[in-house]
């Protein structure tokens, strides 16, 4: 194995860690928000999200490895560029949304609209987060088969969670107040 093969995977491994960390975090605030009478919508969604962030970990790992895949400098620096940005954006989504930040859909009993840090642009940053980073990981070891299979998968299933988690929010009127008018993952773009 090379060195550069050696530090995508310390890289491909640091990054596991980290989002271990970021779901215990997330299942804390979930745990307490449910006791505290909040909803879950539409846990199904998550379930099948789990399986497809999960496995394209190890699926990039096992591409770079196993196809010998040896992407340029440039690209690599490029694609931690991405990774590194997706994981800022996402640390400043967590940081607006506090002790309401979860993986699953949880719609607290007393509502607070995030409507600072990046929300003041979008109604979905950490999406756009996850999805940076889902594809930055693989394409950094050169695995443009894990990015294209799990981006796809991936965008769907988020597709979906975001029909239901809008048709929640929506609903309640400080939200649809404070977040129609913001595009939901690109700024600049009208409302969808």
């Amino acid at each position: 194995m090379t060195p550069a093969s050696s530090l995508y995977l310390l890289f491909v491994a640091v990054s596991v860690a980290v989002a271990a960390r970021e779901r215990s975090v997330a299942l804390r605030n979930e745990r307490r928000l449910l006791a505290e009478g909040g909803t879950e919508v539409a846990p199904a969604v998550f379930s099948f999200m789990v399986p497809v962030y999960a496995l394209h970990f190890p699926a990039a790992a096992w591409e770079h490895v196993a196809l010998h895949r040896a992407p340029r400098f440039a690209w690599v620096a490029a694609m931690l560029l991405v990774f590194a940005a997706s994981k800022w954006l996402k640390g400043a989504s967590v940081r607006a949304l506090g002790e309401a930040w979860t993986m699953r859909v949880v719609v607290p009993a007393q509502p607070r609209v995030a409507a600072t840090g990046p929300y003041r642009f979008l109604r979905h940053p950490n999406y756009v987060a996850v999805v940076g980073e889902l594809l930055s990981l693989p394409l950094a070891g050169g695995a443009w088969i894990t990015a294209v299979v799990f981006g796809a998968a991936f965008g769907a299933v988020l597709l979906a969670r975001v029909r239901t988690e809008e048709a929640a929010l929506l609903a309640r009127p400080e939200y649809a107040a404070a977040m129609a008018d913001r595009p939901r993952f690109l700024p600049g773009r009208p409302p969808s």
